[in-house]
């Protein structure tokens, strides 16, 4: 005769009959699987009782998976959930045979399907909750869907994510609760990114505030930026050279291009690829460089110390170089649809070691590639943000928001603003004005872009007051580029649509301004006759000329990887 275990309520009647529950639906609770720890006679019972779960909730969730999600109704949900956090339902097993579907799973499509969290106080209810029932946290973080419903009410009670924050800022170990919180972030900036939710600037910098517990936006910001804790990551694997793919593969929507490069190594650092580059497949494998093999389902993995980053080298500390304080990972953004790449390559595998792993007949095919991306949502809000101000026109705010980091942070994020698309002139020179003692480094580059670059005809009043605070080898490049003594600037009109200067969020006058499509005007200093005729300007005309065309090759290699605005780490290991 199969164990089982009487259960009683709190709140049972004299006359109420213990629920008999089977050995088979008491193994699906940790909570309950003490009780048939013991050694059971034939026909033998235990009997326990529950003091927080009331008997219609008992009877909803002791039972089978399948009858469990049978039982529930829009007005259970919540205490049902409650009650499952209570006797700690094993979600990491099936329990039905031949299923291949959670009770999680479960549930979230009865939800979904039934459209309950259309009840505003059955999704607030759930928001509320998730920080005290890892039952409920799970519930969220794992379907999108679910995220999606409870995601607005995020506006009105940031408290609720400002909690994990400090969790984590305290060093505690991510759980559930922070995974939720972390994928109600991202849910939002998502939503934002591709213009499916509306929140003004003052609501998006109260969310910020509250979230990190800060007393100003510019405090948050320097918060979010400083701090690589509050994040989640994915992780794909792609054979780059498997199927003829010739080493060019795009993982996680990011384009890559991997090659094989011929003995005796070598490191190898420019922008483009070498002229004896391998791309067959079947070429055999030598040695392992960065990035480096890791495995796959089938192969064990090839790791002789930890995989290394794209970035190492730009690693962030905070404090003095030789403290053990806390650092930043380098991490690379993307606003309002610029792009950027990253490449290298240094030693990992030698050949010796690959033989001595049994590895010696090994092929490029073979090789597996896998890429991890971590994301860093309150970032994607931050840069919100500072898209707000741009619309606003409120660059001021920019350079509070740079002086309120850590110098190596603010003067990173610079190199990124020079990138931008549209509007960069003050993005780069307002955010640059607010960071003390920029390097010598970023200054060059953002001397070179005024040199070289296209910029909106319109941007150049609004940066007037801000270049004299910048370093001399700024002004000059500015001082170049207002006044170029190679003749007249010409203004050519574009069709590209600048951001829209209004204050208004709706979607509404967005749609509308699309429709408008206004033209867009960029200048560019041009050359006398007698310009044009000289060795040195024809010289310079064909610098000029390589460097534009490499930067358009490069933009269209890296064209793939738009996207309209993230925040994000990646490392990339094979």
């Amino acid at each position: 005769m199969e164990p089982s275990v009487s259960v009683r309520f709190a709140g049972d009647g004299e006359g109420d009959a213990p629920l008999v529950v089977k050995d088979g639906v008491i193994r699906q609770y940790k909570y309950m699987t003490q009780v048939m720890d013991g050694e059971f006679q034939e026909g033998q019972e235990r009997q326990v009782c529950i003091e927080k779960i009331s008997r219609p909730i008992g009877e909803v969730v002791l039972q089978q998976e399948v009858d469990i999600v049978d039982s529930l109704t829009k007005d259970n949900l919540l205490d049902a959930l409650i009650a499952l956090d209570y006797v700690h339902f094993d979600t990491d097993q099936i329990f039905t045979t031949g299923s291949n579907k959670s009770l999680l799973r479960r549930i979230h499509r009865k939800v979904v399907i039934e459209g309950w969290l259309a009840d505003h106080q059955l999704a607030n209810n759930l928001l509320d909750s998730f920080a005290r029932y890892p039952f409920i946290a799970r519930f969220v973080h794992c379907h999108p869907d679910i995220c999606a419903a409870v995601r607005p009410f995020l506006r009105k009670k940031p408290d609720v994510i400002g909690e994990q924050w400090r969790r984590r800022e305290r060093g505690e170990a991510e759980n559930d609760a922070v995974k939720a919180a972390v994928s109600l972030v991202a849910s939002l900036g998502d939503d934002i990114s591709y213009d499916a939710f509306d929140v003004s600037r003052q609501e998006l910098a109260r969310l910020l505030t509250n979230a990190t517990g800060s007393t100003t936006l510019s405090a948050a910001c320097a918060a979010i930026f400083e701090s690589d804790e509050f994040s989640s990551c994915s992780t794909a694997t792609v054979r780059p050279f498997a199927d003829e793919r010739g080493g060019s593969v795009e993982c996680m929507g990011f384009a890559i291009d991997a090659v094989g490069l011929p003995p005796p190594y070598a490191p190898y650092a420019s922008d483009d690829l070498p002229d004896n580059a391998i791309s067959d497949g079947d070429a055999k494998l030598t040695e392992v460089a960065y990035p480096h093999g890791d495995s796959d389902a089938t192969r064990p993995a090839i790791r002789l110390h930890d995989s290394p980053t794209l970035m190492d080298d730009d690693k962030i500390r905070m404090g003095e170089e030789a403290s053990a304080g806390a650092s930043v990972r380098s991490f690379g953004a993307k606003l309002m649809g610029g792009w950027s790449w990253l490449c290298g390559n240094g030693r990992i595998i030698g050949a010796d070691a690959l033989a001595q792993q049994g590895l010696g007949d090994i092929r490029l095919k073979d090789v597996v590639l896998q890429m991890t991306v971590r994301h860093f949502p309150l970032r994607v809000l931050a840069l919100h943000y500072v898209r707000m101000c741009v619309i606003d026109r409120d660059y001021e705010e920019i350079s509070k928001m740079a002086k309120s980091m850590h110098r190596k942070v603010a003067d990173y994020v610079v190199f990124n603003m020079a990138l931008v698309k549209r509007h960069r002139l003050p993005l780069m020179l307002y955010w640059a004005a607010g960071i003390e003692g920029l390097s010598r480094h970023r200054a060059q580059d953002i001397s070179s872009a005024l040199e070289s670059d296209f910029f909106d005809i319109s941007d150049v009043p609004a940066v007037l007051p801000v270049v004299p605070l910048l370093p001399s080898a700024i002004q000059t490049a500015f001082k170049f580029f207002k006044t170029s003594s190679r003749g007249p600037w010409r203004i050519r009109m574009t069709t590209k649509r600048p951001l829209t200067t209004s204050t208004s969020n709706s979607s509404t006058e967005r749609q509308h301004a699309k429709r408008r499509r206004p033209i867009g005007i960029v200048w560019r200093p041009t050359m006398s006759d007698s310009e044009r005729k000289s060795p040195h300007s024809r010289a310079r005309g064909a610098v000029a000329r390589m460097a534009r065309e490499r930067r358009e090759r490069q933009a269209s290699k890296n064209s793939r990887t738009e996207q309209p605005l993230c925040g994000s780490n990646w490392d990339v290991t094979a």
